[in-house]
């Protein structure tokens, strides 16, 4: 099972030596909960958990934890535990300051009027040595039930159950700080979330974890699709400089179609397949310019690339990014495919995989001829990729219109995915088969379909090492 690397990060936080204190704070509704049982599922494998919530009951809860207890049987003892803080608290409470301790001239026993508290004890009592993790959901509402201020309920805790034996403390908080809290917990984490471009973003940022580096970017996206906590690694793109194994397989089924290289990418499509019918055009809107959105862009078009020149089909790349990309091929493929893709350079360079652009009319340098000429042995439907910074480079502020001219021509004879800027986008726009609104947040690429949901980007690697995209929605 893969392992969620924020939920390796709490975990290395406590696998320390001694105990230690969490407070996770946050809006309503913004995973606070979800974060916590998740976390807690994942880790009672090795560390006894124990949580107590004041909506311990809700049964959608119980449904999906169902190791939950809702009630701990209390047998009055603890033996192993620091209590001088309980101690002092029971002293506090036979002396009326806190919640309604005296009732007809008796003192009520303090077990009775805050039951959750001796469970605590003994829980951690009973699981001394083991790690025991206890968390208090929220402790905002469990302080208000009971009549007692929050920060002295964190502090005994912390001073007898996480400093005095050993055992760690998750509380949440519902109030967006509490200073008193937060400067004596060994971690402090938000989590909170926003809307972009209609869409719907989750954060958790790191902003204490005491023994654990934090790193330069503290801040984690998130997806609580599906009720469960998911975070988001952001990687930079790292092509291996090593040759790739491929199996070409059986390609028949495609003769009408171009396929995208990964099942992944039905996710974004109507059909819920990879694959782009002959003729379409696929516009990949790029509303924010980012290192994170021009490694999504590179490497869903090499791998596109990749997936199509093996099948023996012509590949016309004419981006930027296009020489870097033939040298990437080089040395992942070989040369053993490269006839079947060529690039484009404003120069004079003779070289069998590139065409050379006069830079005055698109339509002069980009004709029937040429590609069929420089594509004599391969097969269609041909993959034409443009981007509209390129061809603003080659052919200045007239190449819209250019383009226009060429892609009812070309698209007859395959399928044209163009990483357009918005007066490209506009333009084309009703003409596209498929178009993906690109944005970046908080670092990260971010990927919008106007025929599906809205999705994060990470970057993953196969058995090979080679780098894959994988779409995680945003809920």
């Amino acid at each position: 099972m893969e392992t969620d690397p924020i939920m390796y990060a709490f975990e290395r936080f406590f696998d320390q030596k001694f105990g230690k204190s969490l407070v996770i704070k946050g809006r309503p509704g913004s995973g606070k909960t979800t974060f916590t049982l998740d976390f807690l599922n994942a880790v009672r494998d090795h560390h006894p958990v124990y949580y107590i919530s004041s909506r311990s009951s809700d049964a959608s809860i119980l449904e999906t934890y169902p190791w939950i207890k809702n009630e701990y049987e209390i047998k009055g003892s603890v033996e192993k535990v620091k209590t001088s803080a309980l101690r002092n608290f029971e002293k506090m409470v036979e002396e009326g300051k806190f919640g309604d301790a005296l009732r007809d001239g008796l003192i009520v026993e303090t077990s009775k009027i805050v039951p959750i508290i001796q469970a605590l004890y003994e829980f951690v009592d009973n699981h001394f040595g083991e790690s025991p993790i206890i968390a208090l959901d929220s402790i905002d509402a469990l302080a208000e039930e009971y009549d007692i201020p929050e920060d002295y309920l964190f502090l005994m805790l912390k001073n007898d159950l996480v400093e005095g034996s050993g055992a760690h403390l998750i509380t949440i908080l519902e109030a967006r700080q509490n200073e008193r809290l937060e400067y004596f917990a060994d971690g402090v984490v938000t989590l909170d979330y926003n809307v972009k471009n209609d869409m719907l973003v989750r954060s958790l940022t790191l902003e204490k974890m005491r023994g654990i580096s934090v790193g330069p970017s503290p801040t984690y996206m998130f997806s609580l699709a599906d009720g469960r906590f998911r975070s988001v690694t952001r990687n930079t793109l790292v092509f291996p400089e090593k040759r790739i194994e491929l199996d070409p397989g059986n390609d028949e089924s495609m003769e009408f179609q171009v396929s995208m290289g990964d099942r992944e990418y039905g996710k974004i499509t109507a059909e819920g397949t990879d694959s782009i019918p002959g003729g379409s055009i696929v516009l990949l809107h790029v509303k924010d310019r980012s290192p994170a959105i021009n490694d999504f862009i590179n490497l869903f078009k090499t791998n596109l690339i990749i997936n199509n020149i093996v099948h023996g089909r012509g590949v016309i790349d004419m981006t930027a990014s296009g020489y870097e990309t033939y040298t990437v091929l080089l040395k992942a493929l070989g040369g053993k495919y490269l006839n079947n893709y060529i690039t484009a350079s404003k120069s004079d360079l003779i070289n069998p995989y590139v065409i050379s652009l006069k830079g005055e009319r698109i339509k002069d340098d980009l004709n029937r001829e040429i590609i069929e000429g420089k594509l004599a042995q391969s097969k269609g439907p041909y993959v034409y990729f443009f981007s509209s910074d390129y061809l603003f480079l080659v052919y200045g502020f007239n190449f819209l219109n250019q383009i226009v001219e060429v892609v009812d021509d070309i698209r007859t004879s395959g399928v044209i995915f163009f990483v357009a800027d918005d007066d490209t986008y506009s333009k084309m726009f009703t003409a596209s088969h498929l178009s993906l609104d690109l944005f970046s947040v908080n670092g990260y690429a971010a990927v919008s379909s106007n025929k599906t949901s809205s999705f994060l980007v990470q970057l993953v690697r196969d058995q090979n090492q080679w780098p894959k995209i994988k779409f995680v929605e945003i809920e």
